[in-house]
Formats: C-alpha cells, sequence, structure tokens
C-alpha cells in the first residue's frame, strides 16, 4: 500500500490507499481516520473470493495479508500495531468457503495474531455475523489505536 492519499480534517486526517479509492467512492468511508491521539481503522475483510474452499494455510496466509494491510494503514497515520488498543473481529462461521470449523477458525486467526501481537495483547471481541461484503468474506477486522502524536514524530 504505497500510494496513499492524506486528507486532512478538522482533527487530524483520513488516509485513502489507491486500492481502495473506489470502494471508498461507492460506500462513502474512511478507510483510516486519525483523530487526536486516536486512529481508527475501518474493517478490512479476509476472503476467500473464489468457489473451491480455502485450506487452513491459505486462510492464515489471507490474514496475514489483512494485518499487513492495517500495518501499513498505520504506519500512514504515525501508529503501528504496538499501539493497536482494540481488535474487533466479525466471523462468518460454517462458511463453505472455508475448510475449517468454528474451532479452527478461531485457532488459525489466534496464532495469526500472534505473529503481529505480543503480550500485553490488545483488548479483542469476536462476534458470529450471517454474511460479509465482498462476496466470499471470512472475517472482518477493524482496528482502534491510541497513539499520541507526540508518540511518533
Amino acid at each position: 500500500m504505497k500510494d496513499m492519499r492524506h486528507i486532512p480534517t478538522r482533527t487530524g486526517k483520513v488516509v485513502v490507499p489507491a486500492t481502495l479509492q473506489s470502494d471508498v467512492d461507492q460506500y462513502h468511508y474512511a478507510p483510516a481516520r486519525r483523530a487526536g491521539d486516536f486512529v481508527f481503522l475501518a474493517g478490512i475483510v479476509a476472503c476467500n473470493r473464489h468457489e473451491k474452499p480455502m485450506s487452513g494455510d491459505e486462510f492464515r496466509q489471507e490474514l496475514r495479508g489483512v494485518f499487513r494491510q492495517n500495518e501499513a494503514l498505520l504506519g500512514a497515520c504515525g501508529a503501528d500495531l504496538a499501539d493497536v488498543v482494540e481488535l474487533q473481529m466479525f466471523h462468518v462461521f460454517g462458511s463453505d468457503r472455508l475448510l475449517l470449523d468454528k474451532a479452527g477458525q478461531l485457532a488459525a486467526i489466534a496464532a495469526v495474531r500472534d505473529e503481529f501481537f505480543a503480550a500485553p495483547y490488545p483488548a479483542a471481541v469476536e462476534l458470529a455475523v450471517a454474511d460479509l461484503n465482498p462476496e466470499g468474506g471470512l472475517v472482518e477486522i477493524k482496528v482502534v489505536v491510541h497513539a499520541p502524536r507526540t508518540a511518533h514524530p
């Protein structure tokens, strides 16, 4: 996510990666928004866009991609993963696009989270939902960050 547009706001800024510009135009949202000492990232969806069910390894790779996107957005907002205070995860359990059951899906996300976050961990909530956008969405991860502007020059 190298090409990012920075839009100043009264309380901070909005960051829009070029890869998400068409989504922003269609759905009218901010992928990342700094408001004072807080950064809010819109949910990023780990998804299987193919009809064939995704393996556990493929799912973990997709999750890593989501966390890397979060990391890039945070960097553009003057923050990093160590500043994350809360993760909100919205799961589609039992999807025919994933070869993992609920326990396997939760174990996969826990393992990948541990690759990106060390103790003390961010607060987290994991909720089951019926469906996600786009088609084939498996889990959406939304991030809340506290990163005082003076902490990250």
